[in-house]
């Protein structure tokens, strides 16, 4: 894509959903195209306004198959697209055409400084290593029946979460998550 039709920036992470794609722009704006809100894109289009995300520059991004994530520099976290089955954490299953932050709360108020989309379920991770997933617990497969296959929240229970949900640490053996931790000496 040529410069002029990112806002004449450069791009320094893009994502890809199932039928969308987003770019995060090195000045923090972020900028989505393919099938999306009211309209299909053909040519990337801005995401928001300057004030959008609360007016902090986008750092991040991440693509569900219809949903889209951003996390900022001031580590709140963003959610829109399909709602269905919680994947955007809101505690409902609305859609939402444009980014909505994702309460603070859920995540004992600190800063996310990571996130993915999946199918129909998302996850964060905060500052101090904390892993949060939310969305559909299960699937149903139909050849054979109702038959229930676990998703991949990782909570052990199957339960679909409509917001963001610790995952217990007795779960990841104690370990913590994300870039700010360093790999044990065997593995650096």
């Amino acid at each position: 894509l040529a410069g002029e039709a990112l806002g004449g920036s450069a791009a320094v992470l893009v994502a890809v959903g199932g039928l969308h794609t987003v770019a995060v722009m090195i000045d923090g704006a972020l900028w989505a195209w393919g099938q999306g809100d009211a309209e299909d894109r053909l040519v990337p289009a801005r995401v928001g306004a300057e004030e959008e995300f609360g007016g902090s520059p986008v750092l991040m991004a991440a693509c569900g198959d219809s949903h889209t994530m951003a996390v900022t520099k001031a580590g709140t976290l963003w959610a829109w697209g399909l709602g269905e089955h919680g994947a955007l954490g809101h505690n409902d299953d609305n859609t939402r055409l444009v980014p909505t932050q994702v309460e603070a709360q859920h995540f004992g108020d600190a800063k996310i400084v990571s996130a993915t989309a999946g199918h129909a379920h998302s996850a964060a991770v905060t500052e101090h290593g904390g892993l949060y997933t939310w969305g559909t617990g299960t699937r149903v497969e139909s050849d054979d029946g109702e038959v229930e296959v676990p998703w991949g929240l990782g909570h052990g229970d199957g339960e679909t979460k409509s917001v963001p949900t610790r995952l217990a640490p007795a779960l990841l053996l104690g370990m913590r998550v994300g870039r700010c931790y360093g790999l044990p000496p065997l593995h650096a």
